[in-house]
């Protein structure tokens, strides 16, 4: 609905601009004439006010002359009355302009075909109880109640309307306007959805946000053992929480500028404002000489195998059938499903390549036995184990600190998706979505999701950090893409620390609780733009509470919250208040990201390597030209939690490789020596992978054979 009525009242505004320019020369020549005669009427005017001041002549000399300057001025009645007619005719073309009646009659000319894509749809919306705009609430009811059946000459609910749209509904002899009303009450209809004044029962994102969280009678009475159960009891007081936050902001802000002498990477303009420079990626060198195979190439299926037979991640793959479950199909068909959604495939096409397998089992078992949370139970159990290998946690650079980082991938989208949304930046007049992962320091992705490329990947960062237990993380880091002010506040309730690397560091507006005068007295140089409203902070602090026990707890996930909140058309008092508690969170990241080196490589380190997994996905994605065949969510879903199982047994695989290597030195420095090489080296490499099937050039192979003959006959008679 959304996007009918915007494309509608879009599309409308379009024709009415149409129609400007097309008239354009037309009104430009009535203009031009206009202009032309207004100068020669004040030029006569001029002369006759000169003519009727002068006192050296009489009466009849000045009424002479006058007639003599009309004349010469070729001015008579009939041009006047042209003249007239070309001010009038300019007035009428301003007007229509001023009061935009061509749009308004293009929107009642061609309502019926807004109104057969949305009337349907208004019709079996159920309110929420929680609504608040009570206006639109009863023209929504009225229309129900009619069933869209509004006629000219009933009276109908107007008070949800403008003052200027009451006037235009009625016709000059006063009936309705029936196109236009609905026009106008489907558009305010829409607003009022996204703006939380018209709760939608029946929806899955335009809900009362009281429905996505915690509900208020279960906060209220178990609020103590939530907070502790989330883990987040040592913010459970605002005051003592941002006094200690405002402490270590303090300390921060005065550390970093007493260290901008000896820092080298901050300069200041002519102006006096400070940049920061960007950090040379300080990649270490990799081995010329390779750990992998270089004899001979391994095919993906041999990876699957191995990888399943070693930690049983097929095990999890059940039939969704209650009253009848089938014998269980053979462990080949589950690899076979795998690669035709993760290479994109597709599975029938997929049996068709082939041998071994039927195509009916195949689509069976893809069909009854692959769903979105299949998938994330088995890339969690594939998890553990390459977790739980010896190797994995030498990848990490500080001992017991888990740094992840996520980034998106655009993919083109080549059937019809609700899902795919238009960008020309990156699929020109196609459409596409977003694939979003997630990836630790050894690796692992851990986390993906699909949604459509027009949402903000920000949304989708919390729901890969509070998804699982099997990689905790301590730090993420994300491109800019991934920043908002809202997920620093819920990472620094979580314990997480958020350090995104922003495109331009120096455009970061500085925030503190203190006044910002406070710090300019001290003779600092890099001080807080702006004061945060700390009493509006504390005011909503146990509704971020609420928020932040709802992810950590998984009652709704963040991605579905945060979307909700945005789609505000004016901000909620709690997103103000998550903004402010994160631009806290944000200041003092900024000011250590400034001072500290090795917050600076590992912010780099860490995308660079999210970036390399990106290759490598694309590197999966061999089918179709690389644009996705998958058209609803649950499809795209599947597709990419495969996709990640592919590129998550690889990984494993790899380390299972670089375990062997170092079991079968023969020293204690050998091994040393081979563990250096092995932490510079990414376990994500596929060249000794085979990714794209095997070619069979055995003799005695029975090809198609064509008889060109009878081919190259005529094909009709002369």
């Amino acid at each position: 609905m959304n996007s009918a009525v915007t494309n509608y009242i879009n599309g409308c505004e379009n024709l009415v601009k149409q129609e400007l320019y097309q008239n354009r020369m037309q009104t430009a020549q009535l203009v031009s004439s206009v202009a032309q005669r207004s100068v020669t009427h004040i030029d006569v005017l001029t002369t006759i006010e000169k003519i009727i001041a002068d006192i050296a002549i009489g009466p009849a000399e000045k009424i002479d002359a006058i007639d003599q300057l009309l004349k010469k001025k070729r001015l008579s009645q009939r041009l006047f009355q042209e003249d007239e007619q070309r001010l009038k005719s300019l007035k009428e073309v301003n007007q229509k302009v001023h009061d935009r009646e061509n749009y308004y009659l293009i929107l009642e000319k061609n309502s019926s075909k807004l109104t057969g894509k949305v009337a349907d749809i208004l019709k079996v919306l159920v309110a929420g109880t929680s609504s608040s705009g009570k206006d639109i609430l009863s023209a929504f009811f009225y229309y129900q109640d009619k069933n869209g059946s509004i006629t000219s000459s009933g009276a109908v609910p107007t008070s949800f309307l403008r003052m200027e749209e009451q006037q235009r509904v009625l016709s000059p002899e006063g009936n309705l306007r029936t196109g236009l009303y609905k026009v106008f009450l489907f558009k305010e209809i829409r607003d009022a959805i996204k703006s939380g004044a018209l709760a939608v029962e029946s929806s899955y994102d335009y809900r009362s946000f009281e429905e996505y969280i915690i509900p208020a009678g279960l906060w209220q009475k178990e609020k103590e053992f939530l907070i502790k159960q989330a883990g987040i009891t040592a913010h459970a007081h605002p005051r003592a929480t941002l006094l200690k936050l405002n402490e270590r902001l303090n300390a921060q802000i005065k550390k970093t500028n007493n260290q901008l002498s000896e820092n080298k990477q901050v300069y200041f303009d002519a102006a006096g404002d400070w940049h920061l420079m960007k950090d040379k990626r300080s990649e270490e060198e990799p081995d010329a000489e390779s750990l992998y195979p270089q004899e001979y190439i391994i095919p993906v299926l041999g990876v699957l195998t191995t990888v399943g037979n070693i930690c049983g991640f097929t095990s999890v793959f059940n039939h969704h059938g209650i009253d009848y479950v089938p014998k269980r199909p053979e462990q080949k068909l589950f690899f076979a499903a795998i690669l035709g959604f993760g290479c994109n495939i597709g599975i029938r096409k997929f049996s068709f390549m082939s041998k071994g397998i039927r195509t009916s089992s195949l689509e069976t078992t893809a069909l009854h036995y692959f769903t979105p949370e299949t998938l994330i139970e088995a890339n969690d159990k594939l998890l553990s184990f390459s977790n739980s290998l010896p190797l994995t946690s030498h990848f990490r650079k500080e001992e017991d600190f888990v740094h992840t980082s996520s980034d998106g991938q655009k993919f083109d989208v080549s059937v019809a998706s609700l899902v795919a949304s238009p960008s020309f930046k990156y699929f020109g007049n196609g459409r596409g979505v977003t694939l979003y992962s997630f990836l630790d320091e050894s690796g692992q992705l851990f986390y993906s999701t699909v949604f459509s490329a027009a949402e903000p990947e920000s949304h989708y960062v919390l729901d890969g950090l509070t998804h699982n237990e099997v990689v905790v993380p301590n730090a993420h880091s994300t491109d800019t893409h991934g920043y908002s002010e809202p997920v620093f506040a819920v990472t620094g309730l979580l314990g997480i620390e958020f350090r995104p690397r922003f495109a331009r560091f120096h455009h970061q507006q500085l925030y503190s609780i203190n006044e910002v005068r406070t710090y300019k007295e001290q003779g600092l140089k890099i001080v807080p733009d702006l004061k945060i409203n700390l009493e509006h902070l504390e005011n909503n602090w146990e509704d971020i509470l609420r928020l932040g026990c709802t992810i950590k707890l998984g009652y709704s996930k963040a991605s579905t919250l945060f979307r909700r909140l945005n789609s505000y058309s004016k901000q909620h008092p709690l997103y103000k208040a998550l903004k402010d508690l994160g631009r806290l969170y944000k200041t003092a990241y900024v000011y250590q990201y400034m001072d500290d080196e090795l917050v600076r490589k590992t912010v780099s380190g860490s995308l660079s390597k999210i970036e390399s997994s990106n290759n490598f996905s694309k590197a999966i994605t061999i089918g179709n030209n690389q644009e996705l065949i998958w058209a609803t969510r649950r499809e795209q879903l599947i597709a990419e939690g495969c996709k990640r199982l592919i590129a998550n047994a690889v990984n494993t695989y790899n380390l299972l490789l670089l375990s062997e290597k170092l079991s079968l030195t023969n020293s204690e420095e050998e091994k040393q020596i081979l563990l250096k090489k092995i932490v510079r080296t990414s376990t994500q490499s596929w060249a000794h992978i085979n990714l794209v099937g095997e070619y069979d050039f055995s003799e005695g192979k029975d090809y198609k054979t064509f008889d060109l003959n009878a081919l190259m006959k005529p094909i009709l008679k002369q």
